[in-house]
């Protein structure tokens, strides 16, 4: 008898076991709700549940965009969901990569699943897709979506000013425009945007304003209106570490000198290379294949982009690489705006002195590119 309540008790665990991990495997809608969603600034639950997966926020399409006043339609035969706002219009299917938003073929951050009957989709897919503002907030883990908001158009492919990681926006200019959120009392977003698309996008308004490490040059004035600067483009001479401290381009003549093929580094080089032949000039095809050159001594020095090889050096304190002399070619940034929105720039240009003064912004850009030179 004891021997036979061991057995079932032994079952009864195994049982216990299974039902436990069959529960954890379980998607995270069917549990109860870890995000939270916005929609037009109200709160609202839906069923299932928003959920993370893969580090992306999945929702159920047709709550979301019933909420913003869009149709949707399913497709039984093809497994398919259409959704249509006037002349948006967007097409997916379930366990497809690829999806045709306003007529083109777009590559989806995550695929499309069933969950308890309905169809779940990346909720900034059907932001972006819908022409939306979406933000994230990784304190309270709630996604805003349409809500009104400036919005920021951003070229997401410029570290370390703007990328994306880990599906999160992140780069010196996102936390620029989260400080100048806080202070300025206006929600921004920002819409992911090609870099040649900005201007276009802002004078259209489809965006308020761009933010990605633009140049202030005088072509760019003629159509649109620039902040006060808030960073600058220039290159440096990149040493190892023990160097002179004051070298500047001319003493670079007749040494080995690595480059960045394409870039304004080469060109800088390249002008003084034509005065001093004994200099040998390497261009490399990317920037860590500079940086390495002169960390293991096949060039005696390089002249780089600043930002990026600041970037680097404050994330790998460990090399033995160091930056020298003045910045070459130094290049304003700002932020702009629409050339009639003096009320927009008055209060950008209010909003970056507040935080200069305050000290965010040192503590912003010492984070990205160490010190401040």
């Amino acid at each position: 008898m004891f021997k036979q309540r061991l057995v079932f008790s032994h079952a009864v665990m195994i049982a216990f076991v299974g039902l436990l991990m069959f529960l954890i495997g379980l998607p995270a809608a069917n549990a109860s709700q870890e995000v939270g969603i916005k929609i037009k600034g109200n709160v609202i639950e839906t069923e299932p549940a928003p959920f993370i997966e893969n580090n992306r926020v999945m929702v159920p399409v047709r709550e979301l965009v019933s909420a913003l006043g869009a149709d949707v339609s399913w497709n039984e035969g093809q497994r398919s969901v259409t959704i249509k706002q006037g002349e948006l219009h967007i097409t997916m299917s379930i366990g497809e990569s690829h999806a045709v938003v306003n007529g083109n073929d777009v590559q989806m951050e995550a695929l499309p699943v069933i969950v308890n009957g309905r169809t779940m989709v990346p909720v900034r897919f059907l932001a972006e897709g819908l022409q939306v503002p979406v933000s994230w907030d990784s304190e309270t883990r709630v996604v805003s979506v349409g809500e009104p908001a400036l919005v920021a158009g951003s070229s997401l492919d410029f570290p370390p000013f703007e990328y994306i990681e880990n599906d999160e926006i992140v780069g010196f200019d996102i936390d620029l425009i989260k400080a100048l959120e806080e202070v300025s009392g206006e929600k921004i977003t920002v819409k992911n945007t090609s870099f040649d698309a900005l201007i276009p996008s802002l004078r259209s308004g489809q965006i308020d304003m761009i933010i990605s490490g633009m140049e202030i040059v005088e072509q760019r004035k003629e159509v649109m209106s620039f902040t006060d600067p808030y960073s600058e483009w220039g290159e440096i001479i990149l040493s190892t570490k023990g160097s002179k401290s004051d070298i500047a381009l001319e003493d670079l003549a007749g040494k080995k000198i690595a480059v960045q093929a394409g870039s304004n580094a080469n060109d800088i080089v390249g002008t003084l290379s034509k005065n001093h032949p004994r200099m040998q000039v390497t261009p490399y095809d990317t920037m860590e294949q500079v940086w390495a050159a002169v960390e293991k001594g096949q060039a005696d020095a390089a002249v780089v982009a600043y930002p990026p090889t600041a970037n680097y050096l404050t994330n790998h304190p460990e090399s033995n690489l160091q930056m020298i002399g003045k910045l070459i070619d130094a290049r304003p940034m700002g932020i702009g705006v629409q050339k009639d929105d003096q009320e927009l720039l008055v209060k950008l240009n209010k909003s970056l002195e507040i935080i200069r003064k305050n000290g965010t912004y040192d503590r912003i850009y010492e984070k990205w590119f160490g010190p401040s030179r």
